[in-house]
């Protein structure tokens, strides 16, 4: 009797910051759902923000928010210790895009139609953090065409987003039409940017071609 031996490649095992940053993003993603369900928000025309009008969506919101600090975290544990430049570049970046996120959750932005404050201006500037950041982060981390192309057009969506519509959400001007829609397109492209810089941080480590 034979026996035939198959040698067979083991599957790749996510590390386990990796997979808390897959399962973050899930949440934060699910809570953005949700955060539509709740209030009279326009989708196309209102600000994701503009939930808070509704206990419900402010606690999303923050849900939201506090996943995504967690996925900062994931990947700064992902880059490990400080003892490059590059990886002292993507802490301050991650640093930088966890405090958005802090003050958007942390600092109501003012309700459609009402003053603008200054905890509004706050969490219009920390609202800005989060989507100019993250491209940079996938540009910095890139490994793959993949994310490499999703982050270039991240960020020239955020340019475009930023030259639109800057002038109302950092200065209370009227928003322009669609201005919802966009968001929350810009806001999509990050995720994916996010899933894909996780994807490519860990194969950096594994092949160690991250220093």
């Amino acid at each position: 009797m034979t026996t035939d031996l198959v040698t067979r490649t083991p599957a790749r095992v996510r590390p386990g910051w990796h997979r808390t940053s897959l399962v973050a993003l899930v949440v934060a993603v699910v809570a953005g759902l949700a955060m539509q369900a709740f209030g009279s928000v326009d989708p196309i025309n209102q600000m994701l923000s503009d939930t808070v009008a509704a206990w419900p969506g402010a606690l999303l919101l923050g849900l939201a928010c506090a996943a995504l600090v967690v996925v900062a975290g994931c990947l700064a544990v992902g880059a490990g210790p400080a003892r490059s430049v590059r990886t002292r570049v993507l802490h301050t970046l991650l640093a930088l895009w966890a405090a958005g996120l802090v003050a958007v959750a942390v600092f109501p932005t003012n309700l459609p139609g009402t003053e603008l404050t200054d905890t509004a201006v706050l969490h219009r500037y920390g609202a800005a953090l989060t989507a100019a950041v993250p491209p940079v982060i996938g540009l910095l981390v890139a490994a793959s065409r993949r994310l490499q192309a999703a982050a270039q057009v991240t960020a020239g969506a955020a340019v475009l987003y930023g030259a639109a519509h800057g002038p109302a959400v950092l200065f209370g001007a009227d928003l322009l039409p669609y201005a919802g829609l966009a968001e929350r397109i810009l806001f999509a492209l990050i995720l994916v940017v996010l899933a894909l810089t996780a994807r490519d941080l860990a194969r950096r480590k594994e092949s160690a071609s991250w220093i």
